[in-house]
């Protein structure tokens, strides 16, 4: 006989709801946000164009600025995803730099308003929970990257102590292209084999020269 038809459950089908209210939330409000600002975009505008009423938004985030705080975390795990693969295969240092720096930049080309987001992001309120949740999810993302480019950096002469200034040059060289060309309406066309070529400078302006 085949197996009886499950049906979901109340509570399953509330976590569903649940979960899709969030991913609305967190789409609409990124968006919201890289257009309008961090600090101009209302908790209101987002429920609206989320289609959620405003206490749908305090029953998931505490405030404004821990939504802020989960978006940072969502963009930097989808980033992270798409660079750790680099690190499993053998390359040589410059090729595996060149390799992350395209990877970043080739992102924030994709999601210029991710770009908006960690740059404005950064200006929350470093005491605050949210503005430490942030700086720490920054860090590990450097951390992360940092450790991929350990082997690297050994090749380029680069040293190992300041592996996560390395970390840290990849991604505001990317953040950054697309955060000052985006109001210069310049980078979104830029394709991919330009943004290799820039992903190839970097890594050899990063080398050691001897």
């Amino acid at each position: 006989m085949p197996p009886a038809e499950q049906h979901p459950t109340p509570q399953s089908a509330r976590q569903g709801r649940r979960r899709e209210a969030a991913r609305r939330m967190l789409a609409e409000g990124l968006s919201l946000m890289a257009r309008r600002g961090v600090q101009a975009c209302h908790v209101e505008e987002i429920t609206a164009a989320a289609g959620v009423g405003k206490g749908t938004f305090f029953t998931h985030f505490a405030t404004k600025e821990a939504f802020v705080a989960a978006l940072v975390d969502q963009v930097l795990s989808d980033l992270a995803r798409r660079v750790r693969p680099l690190g499993l295969g053998p390359a040589d240092g410059e090729s595996l730099l060149a390799g992350v720096g395209t990877v970043h930049l080739r992102y924030f080309q994709l999601r210029p308003e991710a770009a908006a987001l960690l740059t404005q992001a950064c200006g929350l309120d470093q005491d605050g929970p949210a503005g430490q949740q942030v700086r720490q999810r920054l860090a590990d993302h450097l951390d992360m990257v940092a450790a991929m480019l350990a082997p690297a950096a050994g090749q380029l002469g680069w040293p190992a102590e300041h592996g996560r200034e390395l970390a840290l040059a990849m991604l505001a060289l990317s953040c950054g292209f697309f955060w000052f060309g985006r109001p210069l309406g310049l980078g979104r066309e830029s394709p991919a084999a330009l943004l290799d070529r820039l992903g190839r400078l970097a890594a050899q302006g990063l080398a050691r020269r001897d």
